[in-house]
C-alpha cells in the first residue's frame, strides 16, 4: 500500500490494518473525511447523546478522528431501521487516531456536546446518553469519566449516562450518513 493517495473502505473493514501516511478516505465509495494521516493503529469509540446528525457533525471534526458513522446499537432487534429499532439508542461508532487524540478526550467532548443528566424518562431510549465500550480500559476511562462529568456540577442534575459493553452497531441508512453535511440547515435541531 502506498504512503499516500486515497483509501478505499467498505464499512466493514473500518479499522484493518493501514500503513503510515496521509490518505483522503472513501467508505462505500463516498468521501467521509480528508487529508488523515493514519499511523496504523486506530481505535472505537461508540457514543449515543442525543439525536445522531449533530453528534457526527460535531464529533467528525475533532482532532484525530479518522471517521463517523452513524447507527444503532444497545436494542431489541437485529437489523434496526429508522422505523424499527425498539431499545436502540442513536450512535455514533468514531474511529480515531489515539496517536492524535485520547478516548477521554472524545468522552470529555462528547460531555460537552449533550445533556448527560437528562435520563430516558425524559428523552426517550432513542436519545439516552450511554457510552458503548469496547475493552476494560475504555470501561475504566468512561467509570472516570462520567464521575469527573458528575462532580463538575455543570448540569442541572445528577449525570445518568449509562455504560455497557459494545454489542453489534448497525449502521443506519445511506440517508443518515453525514445528514448535516448534506442539509446543513438540517429538519433537526441540536439534541438536549
Amino acid at each position: 500500500m502506498p504512503s499516500s493517495g486515497v483509501l478505499k473502505l467498505t464499512h466493514k473493514a473500518i479499522g484493518a490494518e493501514v500503513r503510515r501516511g496521509t490518505y483522503d478516505v472513501l467508505v462505500d465509495g463516498e468521501h467521509v473525511d480528508g487529508g488523515i494521516t493514519m499511523n496504523g493503529n486506530t481505535e472505537t469509540a461508540i457514543l449515543a447523546g442525543g439525536c445522531f446528525w449533530p453528534a457526527q457533525e460535531l464529533l467528525r471534526h475533532r482532532a484525530g478522528v479518522i471517521s463517523t458513522r452513524v447507527g444503532y446499537t444497545g436494542g431489541e432487534n437485529d437489523n434496526p431501521t429508522a422505523d424499527n429499532h425498539p431499545g436502540h439508542a442513536e450512535a455514533v461508532k468514531v474511529i480515531f487516531d489515539p496517536e492524535q487524540t485520547s478516548y477521554r478526550d472524545i468522552l470529555e467532548f462528547f460531555f460537552q456536546m449533550h445533556r448527560p443528566d437528562l435520563g430516558e424518562g425524559l428523552v426517550g431510549s432513542d436519545y439516552r446518553s450511554e457510552i458503548f465500550y469496547t475493552s476494560d480500559e475504555q470501561r475504566q476511562v468512561a467509570e472516570d469519566a462520567i464521575a469527573d462529568a458528575d462532580a463538575s456540577g455543570i448540569w442541572h442534575g445528577k449525570v445518568v449516562t449509562k455504560i455497557s459493553q459494545a454489542g453489534p452497531f448497525w449502521e443506519a441508512e445511506t440517508e443518515d450518513q453525514d445528514y448535516l453535511q448534506h442539509y446543513p440547515d438540517g429538519k433537526n435541531q441540536f439534541s438536549p
